[in-house]
């Protein structure tokens, strides 16, 4: 049984020096999106001067919903990725919270949505859908299937076109191209784990000013959770870690919202970068009580 919620929240960051939208004047208060929606991954799209939203939904069916907003406040469910069983038959076969399609990375280049994601099913596998409509559930194509290393798979497309996934597995962030048309995939780099904090996941690599940037998730989803980077002048590494990490946290505060992490970054439509994460409002004593008080709550089960 759940006995938090998470939430999507924001923060501006990345060199960013106002809090402007696509949309003048406006303000936003966070958690953007509340409820059950772990692991966001936001987009903009320029010509539809709109931003979208997706996130975990694990064995839930339909799954992968893509929010929709012009202004960061007001949003709508766009459409349902995950919206039919034959895109994902062996779902029905997953047993357990903890397995299924969590942790997707959204993107968007040249018309299309791209979704990427890993199904920890009766095998793990990772997954590819595409549409070049969001507002239609029918328009996402069924997934194209590749062999991922581990989860929390993300997409990247280098200068020259060519893709590239990072992944987390055995406390490493591997990294290995992708083919799009027939999901082979290439031999593995190990790009990072990160600045010593648990399991360190969710990467999604970046490139900006001749920079590699390297974000990921350290500290476990629990009240450890973090977000740190690290940068590299080459695709594979060496890496340099940056000297303010963790660059998102509320950890060792009394902050209302707590395990902040698992984070994903984008621009408005003024340039201006954001950062998308989950967290919990639970508070620093992790009591909560949704469905009545039956006991002291002393840990988080995800």
């Amino acid at each position: 049984m759940l006995l938090t919620s998470l939430a999507s929240i924001l923060a501006l960051g990345m060199g960013a020096v106002s809090t402007s939208l696509a949309v003048s004047h406006k303000t936003y208060t966070n958690p953007i999106i509340p409820g059950w929606h772990s692991d966001p991954s936001c987009v903009y799209v320029s010509e539809q001067e709109t931003f979208f939203c997706a996130a975990s939904t694990f064995i839930a069916f339909p799954g992968l919903p893509l929010y929709a907003s012009k202004d960061l406040v007001s949003w709508e469910l766009a459409s349902n990725i995950f919206n039919r069983p034959s895109q994902l038959p062996d779902l029905a076969d997953t047993e357990g919270q903890q397995g299924g399609i969590y942790a997707p990375t959204l993107r968007y280049r040249d018309g299309t949505f791209y979704l990427i994601v890993s199904n920890l099913g009766p095998s793990i596998k990772g997954l590819v859908f595409t549409s070049t409509d969001p507002y239609d559930d029918d328009s996402w194509s069924e997934p194209l299937v590749f062999p991922v290393y581990g989860i929390d798979p993300d997409i990247f497309w280098d200068d020259d076109g060519q893709v590239y996934v990072s992944s987390a597995d055995n406390n490493m962030i591997h990294h290995y191209s992708l083919d799009l048309s027939t999901g082979e995939i290439g031999d593995v780099s190990y790009l990072w784990n990160g600045t010593g904090g648990a399991y360190p996941e969710g990467p999604h690599l970046f490139k900006k000013d001749g920079y590699y940037y390297l974000l990921i998730a350290e500290g476990g989803t629990e009240t450890n959770h973090a977000v740190t980077m690290a940068r590299s002048k080459n695709r594979t590494g060496p890496w340099e870690p940056c000297p303010h990490n963790p660059v998102l946290t509320n950890k060792g505060t009394g902050e209302y919202f707590q395990t902040v992490g698992h984070s994903d970054l984008f621009q408005d439509g003024k340039g201006n970068w954001w950062a998308s994460a989950l967290s919990t409002r639970s508070g620093p004593n992790w009591v909560n009580y949704p469905m009545g008080l039956l006991k002291e709550i002393n840990s988080y089960c995800m």
